[in-house]
């Protein structure tokens, strides 16, 4: 699977488990990802984010994929780069 179809396979994940928001950020939302970058998701409004993880981690890919739950994170610095470079999926 290449990257844009592993973000839309966790995006569709994420709007099944109900999700409010879905943002994508770091290096593939800045666009300065190279072949290899992980892919970095952002949710929130999810009820059972540590379900929606598992599911994201069964999907048939070689690209890590980073998730984070924007309701409990207690990163500031992380919270502030996403709502500035991320872009909502």
């Amino acid at each position: 699977m290449r990257a844009e179809e592993v973000i839309e396979e966790v995006a569709d994940l994420c709007r099944q488990f109900q999700a409010k928001k879905v943002i994508l950020y770091g290096s593939r939302a800045k666009g300065t990802a190279r072949e290899r970058s992980d892919i970095d998701i952002a949710v929130s409004g999810v009820d059972n984010f540590e379900l929606l993880v598992e599911k994201v981690e069964e999907l048939p890919t070689l690209y890590s994929v980073n998730m984070v739950n924007m309701d409990t994170c207690r990163n500031q610095l992380l919270l502030e780069d996403i709502r500035q470079y991320g872009r909502e999926i």
